[in-house]
């Protein structure tokens, strides 16, 4: 087990626990200390009382501590994955600069944790999180200080005893019948839960995207007149209680509750009770946890429904998350200690920057992402890619998933163990960038201004704060931004603009690398046309001096895993060679294109006669004449694709459809697609087209296409008979 990390000043943790009443003999356990960064700098075991202490480092910036209880593990590189993966309880632990001493830590050690069978206590946990747009991308970001509403929800079957009797003469008709039309889908439920038999192929795993259904669907035993109607085949036993006394009807709907859950969440929605039994507020990350008595003469599985509120103006509480109906979105029979997600779209929730736990060696520099792409899907940054790999292909070098090149204002994302502050003494970084045919004294260094937003609540009033990180001169070195801190002064981090919240510099490629596109005729102009860039992260000491990262046992990282979301797993960046020792820096080559493309339609031709170019008619003398439709779609270096169509009228399909990459000049576009009027016409003596052209650029920031280097183009023309036309008289 790796040695705990000391400070100067020791800030003790009391732990203590709490056990169920007859839970006899505890396991070993044990309690362990992980800063931000995931470093391992305290591990204790419990005592027999269920109570240990921790000693815990107080550096001069503090530190955001993830206290984990669970069991005892050795391993040389321990981190906090291992000891979640193994069912650890963890809480965060804000330790700030001016902390004279902290709270006690409680933990509850449940039936879930220890022994299942005992007690009668259920823990509920789960995370809240607001789903939002940022940067054009569906993000989900932690909800934090808000307060989670538990609600016990009434059983079904204590529902259905209750309905009256007209009501139950509803339902009835409705199982014995078609239905009347009901608001589909029905709104996602817990992943856990399962409708078994209604719908399995159109409603699929509850929760995870249900398809729409049709507005009214036959739920009845006999087979369904439409085809396209589903139907469902009810079981024996309610097929026959459907005609029975209501006593065995009852117990008919209670033994099939599970099948016709959805249904009577939207038939009754009035009928469901809740009662709140518990609060919780979440944490900096959005997670909540608390635990719940049941009556020990309750046998029924606890069926939970989940409110959030939020304070964000003075004095007011705003409920953020209340998704109706009640019995649509009820966890029935929720297994105490799993997962409960609760998302919200409401405007008003705040959120907290994302706390995936990075798995790393201590001292580390992650280079995560350019936007919120991550570093590891670009040609040269992977084990699979990186130089002397198999798969390195030096013309792919930069681009993201071999085919993509990079454009616009590129925004490095990079994250530091926070333990390069306290216990090295590393204050600030500089991101520079320049091409790797250039000189030293060509790195350009990233001047825009980068800050982190944090909330704090001043006499009930919540108040947003900008931590500003720079750029900063620092001794003899200008252009220095701070480590951030993994505390903000007060308060916690929150988010403004994921785009500005998530930069750790600005590049504008644009300024550098404007790219060049074609004139009318699809001549190539001349200009830059792009190529590869270096980006360069240099760190620097609490006096701005460069320091020597190798000397520091500093590690430089980058993700291994493309999804941004989790945990992000790290390899090594100096065993992928993105390490240069020598100027004591970390060097990631990206490919940058800005070139527009270029988009044009030619007139088209029937038999080798070009249509004319003010009314676009072609007047055909046979069916089997040949329509060539010519176009060209071109980009500088082909990192473009380009789709045609030729559409007739509001037909059901394109007559003609192409798609292909863009060439680089119109020499190189393969030959103009073609058909007969015969084909094109279909049945029609007259007809009227389009011609449709449009070239998407694949270059991207990391947070969206950089689609304003598209173009594209329309074209109409007409196929008609040779007609011989009357003059008309003038008078």
């Amino acid at each position: 087990m790796s040695s705990p990390i000391r400070g100067e000043r020791q800030i003790p943790l009391d732990i203590t626990t709490a056990r169920s009443e007859g839970a006899g003999d505890i396991p070993a356990l044990t309690a362990y200390a992980f800063t931000s960064g995931g470093a391992l700098i305290d591990a204790q075991p419990i005592d027999e009382k269920g109570n240990t202490r921790l000693s815990l480092p107080l550096s001069g910036d503090g530190d955001a501590l993830r206290i984990v209880l669970g069991p005892p593990i050795e391993k040389d590189e321990l981190d906090v994955a291992e000891v979640l993966r193994r069912g650890g309880i963890d809480a965060h632990v804000a330790l700030r600069p001016n902390i004279e001493e902290l709270p006690p830590l409680h933990f509850e050690l449940t039936p879930e944790r220890i022994r299942p069978w005992l007690g009668r206590r259920c823990v509920v946990k789960g995370t809240l999180l607001k789903r939002t747009i940022s940067g054009g991308l569906s993000q989900e970001l932690p909800v934090c200080n808000a307060a989670v509403d538990i609600w016990e929800v009434d059983p079904w079957p204590r529902i259905i005893v209750r309905l009256p009797d007209f009501e139950l003469e509803r339902l009835r008709d409705i199982l014995d019948g078609p239905w009347p039309p009901i608001r589909w889908p029905i709104p996602p439920r817990p992943p856990e839960e399962r409708f078994p038999g209604l719908f399995p192929d159109l409603l699929g795993p509850v929760g995870l995207n249900p398809q729409p259904l049709p507005p009214r669907v036959a739920l009845r035993s006999r087979v369904a007149t439409s085809a396209q109607t589903p139907t469902l085949t009810l079981p024996a036993d309610l097929q026959i209680a459907i005609r029975a006394s209501r006593p065995a009807l009852e117990r008919a709907l209670i033994a099939n509750i599970a099948l016709l859950r959805p249904i009577l969440c939207w038939l009754y929605p009035q009928r469901v009770r809740r009662t709140k039994i518990a609060t919780v507020f979440t944490d900096e990350c959005g997670h909540f946890r608390t635990v719940i008595w049941r009556s020990i003469l309750d046998t029924d599985i606890p069926d939970l429904y989940f409110t959030a509120r939020q304070r964000v103006w003075p004095g007011f509480w705003v409920t953020i998350h209340e998704p109706q109906p009640v019995a649509c979105h009820t966890w029935w029979n929720y297994q105490c200690g799993t997962e409960v997600t609760l998302i919200t779209r409401h405007p008003a929730a705040r959120t907290c920057l994302p706390c995936p736990p990075v798995i790393a060696p201590r001292f580390w520099v992650l280079f995560k992402a350019i936007g919120n792409t991550s570093v590891w899907g670009i040609h040269g940054a992977n084990t699979t890619t990186a130089v002397g790999t198999a798969g390195h292909d030096a013309t792919k070098v930069g681009l993201l998933n071999d085919s993509a090149p990079w454009g616009g204002t590129l925004r490095p994302r990079i994250e530091f163990d926070n333990l390069l502050r306290s216990s090295l003494g590393v204050r600030y970084y500089r991101v520079s960038y320049k091409r790797p045919s250039e000189p030293d004294t060509a790195w350009r260094a990233s001047e825009a201004a980068i800050g982190r937003h944090y909330d704090q609540t001043i006499g009930g009033v919540p108040v947003s704060s900008i931590y500003s990180l720079g750029p900063t001169t620092v001794g003899a070195n200008a252009h220095l931004y701070e480590i951030p801190p993994a505390l903000p002064p007060v308060g916690q981090w929150s988010t403004g603009d994921l785009v500005q919240e998530f930069q750790s510099a600005v590049i504008d490629s644009t300024s550098v690398s404007p790219g060049v596109g074609y004139d009318a005729a699809g001549v190539p102009l001349g200009g830059d046309e792009g190529g590869h860039w270096q980006i360069r992260v240099e760190l620097f000491d609490t006096a701005g001096v460069q320091v020597d990262p190798e000397t520091l046992g500093i590690a430089w990282r980058v993700p291994s895993v493309t999804d941004l979301s989790g945990i992000i797993d790290t390899a090594s960046a100096a065993d992928l060679g993105l390490v240069d020792v020598v100027r004591n820096s970390m060097i990631l080559t990206v490919r940058v294109d800005n070139n527009p493309c270029h988009a044009s339609i030619a007139a088209p031709t029937l038999d080798g006669n070009p249509a004319s170019s003010v009314c676009g008619v072609m007047n055909y003398t046979s069916l089997s004449s040949t329509v060539v439709t010519p176009f060209v779609a071109l980009q500088r270096n082909r990192f473009a694709d380009y789709s045609f169509y030729v559409q007739r009228g509001e037909g059901p399909g394109a007559e003609l459809s192409v798609s292909d990459v863009a060439a680089t000049t119109p020499a190189g576009m393969p030959a103009p697609p073609s058909s007969t009027v015969g084909n094109l016409l279909d049945g029609c003596a007259i007809a009227g087209f389009t011609e449709q052209l449009y070239v998407a650029h694949r270059a991207t920031d990391g947070w969206n296409r950089q689609s304003q280097y598209d173009a594209s183009r329309v074209r109409a023309f007409v196929l008609a008979p040779v007609t011989v036309v009357a003059p008309v008289a003038v008078l």
